[in-house]
C-alpha cells in the first residue's frame, strides 16, 4: 500500500523532532513558527478540545499540503501522551503519523482528522500493527463521530 510506505517515511522523519514536542505541555497552544510573507504557504494552526477533564491540543505548521507539529492528549484517569505528528493534507482530511511517549515507551500510530469548517474531527476505526506501528485497517471505513477539536488562536 502506497500510504503505508509514505507513512513509514513520515515516521522516520518525525523521530528527529520527537524530543521537542515531548517537552511541550499539551495545555499550551504555542506557535510552532510564523509565516514569512503573505505569499508564503506556510502557516500555523492550533486546535483544542476541552471536555470536562479531558484536554487535547494540536499545534501544527502547515507547509503546502504537509503538516508537522505537536499533538497532546490529557485524558482523565488515563496516561497523558505528547508527541509529534508528521503527515499530509488530502482535501479536507489530515493523515499523519503520531509518534508519542506513553507509560515510558515510544509508540507510533496513524491519526486521521476530518476538517469541517473550524473543527477537526478525529477518525476512529479498526487498527492493525504494521512494522511496529498501529495503522488503520481501512481508512475508507473510518467513523468521524468522536473527538472534536475547535480551531483556536495560536499563542506566540
Amino acid at each position: 500500500m502506497r500510504f503505508s510506505l509514505h507513512l513509514s517515511k513520515l515516521v522516520a522523519a518525525s523521530l528527529g523532532c520527537w524530543i521537542t514536542a515531548c517537552n511541550q505541555s499539551p495545555t499550551q497552544n504555542s506557535a510552532v513558527e510564523m509565516k514569512t510573507s503573505e505569499t508564503d504557504s506556510t502557516y500555523n494552526v492550533c486546535y483544542s478540545s476541552v471536555v470536562k477533564r479531558d484536554t487535547v491540543l494540536l499545534n501544527a505548521l502547515m507547509t503546502g499540503d504537509s503538516i508537522t507539529g505537536s499533538l497532546g492528549y490529557k485524558l482523565y484517569e488515563k496516561d497523558q501522551n505528547n508527541g509529534t505528528i508528521l503527515g499530509k493534507v488530502y482535501g479536507d482530511t489530515i493523515r499523519a503519523a503520531y509518534t508519542f511517549m506513553s507509560e515510558g515507551r515510544e509508540s507510533v500510530r496513524e491519526v486521521v482528522f476530518l476538517k469541517k469548517d473550524s473543527l477537526l474531527v478525529e477518525g476512529y476505526g479498526k487498527v492493525k500493527e504494521e512494522n511496529g506501528r498501529m495503522v488503520f485497517e481501512n481508512v475508507n471505513t473510518l467513523k468521524f463521530d468522536g473527538l472534536v477539536l475547535q480551531r483556536v488562536p495560536c499563542k506566540d
